[in-house]
């Protein structure tokens, strides 16, 4: 459901700057009048999307592409042309002087170890969620970012969107009262047991099997770890880092949230247990959040059931905010508001610096407003690639920066470590840190 491409008209407006500390340091790679060029490392679904989301910027143009996977790399230039630069080497991208910015959506695992050299090599990094595969690797994204001064976002797209930013307005207005729960949910039906099948060119002449591993144990090739790598915690991070992150970035953007103070998650293998997978089918996650700028102390309840076809629920799409004087059901493209008592009409003029239809909702009665952008609104995909590489053309600050992506990342990362341990965790979120 991420993936799918944005076609339409819009008039995007960057996000507020909230988290950016060394902003002023970028280094402008291009002027505001040449192309931005930008290269693919992993060319997944994912990162096929994310490529032509960029493409649909005015000025971006693609030069190379990297994957492990011969295949994908013969697609690559079928899909964006012969003259493209291909490589398994990630290397060759980082050291082209034609390339400005990179596009990383490989396995979580390779995530924060690329970007590092990326920054190292000057290149602006838009790197796929979670940014880190292990707790310990924050710390040392942030300051290559600090020391190399090129602007780094991470790939939690919906954040951007106009109706996460709506919600915003209306939370920080004040329109719901103090925010105590939110909830989003996360649901797919059951596929077919063993259902497993290599293409037929699979195999280690045309797969770099060791540079996959990279620093996961070392196995024998199985090319169902390497198509269905998210299924594996040595690869991916389970639901919580490639689902519940999308709802934490938005909810730590709306709330100016910097992180939990505990974390609790249960769960496990309740359906698919054929031995393709290692990491739950089934989660709940609670991330116990404290009142910040007197928006509210709130718990968030996130949850994921691959095994429930009839509830059709996404999260980062659909999600629930509760406050004391009412609710927001936040989506993508449209926002509810229900209060108890009547809404004061003044209280919704924050929004006419949204625009796009967001300033006109629809009067469902005194106390519930439909908030619903216009014909021709692209989406948060596009958004969020626009700011970047607006960032990029004109040396703009970001929302979803390097600190903002390990902040999202890290309670993601915390509901996974809470279900492999069986107990709550306690977070220390300014200071990046497990409290003893």
């Amino acid at each position: 459901m991420a993936i799918g491409t944005v076609a339409i008209h819009s008039t995007p407006s960057l996000l507020s700057a909230a988290g950016s500390k060394w902003s002023n340091e970028v280094k402008k790679s291009v002027s505001p009048n040449s192309f931005v060029n930008i290269a693919l490392i992993g060319k997944g679904g994912m990162g096929t999307s994310d490529t032509n989301t960029s493409l649909s910027v005015d000025g971006v143009k693609i030069v190379g592409v990297c994957d492990l996977y011969d295949k994908r790399l013969k697609d690559a230039k079928a899909e964006w042309g012969n003259e493209l630069f291909v490589t398994k080497d990630y290397r060759e991208i980082l050291s082209r002087k034609d390339v400005d910015a990179v596009i990383i959506a490989t396995p979580d695992h390779w995530h924060q170890p690329i970007a590092i050299e990326a920054m190292n090599a000057g290149k602006h990094v838009y790197c796929e969620k979670p940014v880190i595969h292990k707790l310990g690797e924050g710390k040392a994204l942030i300051e290559a970012q600090k020391k190399s001064g090129v602007l780094f976002q991470t790939g939690s797209q919906g954040m951007a969107s106009l109706g996460n930013r709506a919600a915003r307005l209306l939370v920080q207005q004040g329109v719901i009262g103090a925010v105590n729960f939110v909830d989003g949910q996360f649901t797919a039906a059951p596929g077919r047991l063993n259902s497993f099948t290599a293409p037929d060119d699979a195999s280690e002449e045309t797969i770099w099997w060791e540079r996959f591993l990279g620093n996961a144990p070392k196995i024998a090739f199985n090319p169902q770890h390497f198509f269905v790598w998210r299924n594996w915690k040595d690869y991916g991070t389970g639901i919580a880092g490639d689902l519940f992150v999308h709802v934490l970035s938005s909810i730590h953007y709306i709330m100016d949230a910097i992180g939990p103070e505990k974390v609790y998650t249960t769960g496990g293998i309740r359906y698919y247990t054929d031995g393709l997978r290692d990491t739950p089918d089934v989660m709940l996650g609670y991330f116990d959040y404290p009142n910040r700028n007197n928006l509210g102390a709130f718990t968030v309840q996130l949850g994921a059931n691959y095994v429930d076809g009839v509830s059709k629920k996404w999260g980062s799409m659909d999600f629930r905010i509760v406050g004391s004087k009412g609710s927001l059901d936040v989506g993508w493209d449209n926002v509810v508001l229900k209060t108890m008592e009547d809404v004061d009409p003044h209280d919704l003029k924050v929004l006419e610096q949204l625009g796009q239809g967001m300033k006109s909702p629809e009067k469902v009665s005194s106390r519930e407003y439909l908030f619903s952008v216009k014909e021709g609104y692209k989406g948060g995909h596009y958004d969020h690639h626009f700011n970047f590489i607006d960032g990029i053309r004109n040396d703009k600050p970001l929302t979803a920066d390097v600190l903002f992506a390990v902040r999202t990342a890290a309670p993601a990362l915390l509901s996974y470590e809470s279900y492999l341990q069986d107990k709550a965790i306690r977070w220390d979120a300014q200071n990046l840190k497990i409290k003893k």
